[in-house]
């Protein structure tokens, strides 16, 4: 039986797994050092870099490897989002597994944050109680859950741009350029 495999899912898979496995390096270093890992503004920084760079790569490869350099708009956005819809996924399942069997404090402290940061923003005391009730309430899957999907909003946004960038068809003026020089 003869099986057809999509090149990119394929393909995104292996880079989303890689990219997905540097975020979770990348917050296990952080959490072995005893740096919050919820809301911290240096390991956000690193994970958007992570992430931009992974989907440059993921597209780039993916359009010089697969494609024979020549990639549509569509496609290019639709590899980055695929990338990191993976990377993401496998950085929730940590996230959860982290959580619900390791430390469950990472939770607890993030509602602390939250608590305090509305509170520096000088929300009514009535807003704080409110959202704290919501808060309060969050179990490590939507959390986990919640993790995925901002690594998702993150890597379509580079995605948008990178996929602009890469449907540009550079290669093809460069292979014609080369090939009246061989000739």
């Amino acid at each position: 039986m003869q099986t057809n495999t999509n090149p990119l899912l394929r393909h995104a898979f292996l880079f989303g797994s890689l990219v997905g496995g540097v975020l979770i390096l990348t917050s296990l270093m952080f959490y072995f050092r005893g740096v919050p890992i919820t809301i911290n503004p240096q390991i956000t920084s690193i994970n958007y870099f992570l992430i931009m760079t992974g989907v440059y790569f993921g597209i780039r490869i993916y359009r010089n490897d697969l494609l024979n350099g020549i990639i549509t708009y569509g496609k290019a956005l639709a590899a980055g989002v695929l990338i990191i819809g993976f990377a993401g996924a496998f950085y929730a399942v940590y996230i959860y597994i982290l959580i619900k069997y390791f430390d469950a404090s990472i939770l607890q402290e993030f509602i602390g944050l939250m608590e305090k940061s509305m509170l520096a923003a000088e929300y009514s005391e009535a807003d704080v109680e409110l959202l704290m009730s919501f808060y309060k309430n969050i179990s490590p899957g939507v959390f986990a859950f919640a993790q995925w999907f901002s690594k998702l909003g993150a890597g379509f946004f580079f995605s948008l741009i990178l996929a602009f960038f890469f449907s540009r068809n550079y290669g093809t003026m460069r292979n014609k350029s080369n090939d009246k020089n061989q000739n």
